[in-house]
């Protein structure tokens, strides 16, 4: 074998196991298949806050721009508050931003009233959930603009936790339930999810 050959012989070696892993990867593998690190439902493409019109407390559009900065743990509201919503807003609002340690204030807490906030929601957000930012849109232009969310099924956003980046990309979804079990198993998912997402960011 000449030194050419030799050498062409040598570079094929050392090309060929990326151009096969290459080619598997394309062809053989469906990445949507694989599975995935993150534990609540991962939205592609986001959604930009602003799709969803809400309005802060003075009647000002409610967008990305008021969310710089910080991430956001949102809740999205109906009227009245069941036992659902207040493990959501309590275990899976709450106690999780509470357990972020020194990323604490890296996140914000906000809920989008999709109603008038009934007695019962008032009293629980006043007495056990205090802090939160208030938000408010019209349910029908939230539905709208979760739609692809919840595709093929009808959107129903009420009750669900959403993360949203600084930029006020909508980028994750994780229900809520009655079961406490279920409840704190799925405040733990957004826990993980959010220290992941925290530990790889450099902004917020």
């Amino acid at each position: 074998m000449s030194p050419r050959t030799k050498n062409i012989a040598t570079l094929v070696a050392i090309i060929a196991p990326f151009v096969l892993f290459f080619l598997a990867g394309r062809y053989l593998i469906d990445p949507w298949e694989m599975p995935r690190e993150n534990k609540g439902q991962l939205l592609i493409p986001h959604i930009d806050m602003a799709t969803l019109n809400a309005r802060d407390e003075a009647g000002e559009p409610y967008s990305g721009e008021d969310m710089a900065g910080l991430w956001t743990i949102l809740y999205i509201a109906g009227s009245d508050c069941d036992t659902r919503c207040k493990n959501g807003l309590y275990y899976q609002v709450r106690q999780v931003r509470l357990t972020l340690g020194e990323d604490i204030e890296r996140v914000r807490r906000v809920i989008l009233h999709t109603a008038p906030a009934d007695d019962s929601l008032t009293a629980f957000l006043n007495d056990n959930v205090a802090g939160m930012v208030s938000v408010h849109a019209d349910p029908q232009a939230v539905s709208e603009a979760l739609a692809p969310v919840y595709d093929p099924e009808p959107s129903q956003p009420v009750g669900d936790i959403f993360l949203v980046s600084p930029d006020g990309q909508i980028f994750m979804r994780y229900p809520t339930h009655e079961d406490m079990d279920a409840t704190l198993e799925e405040a733990e998912n957004i826990r993980v999810d959010l220290k992941r997402t925290l530990k790889g960011s450099l902004i917020g």
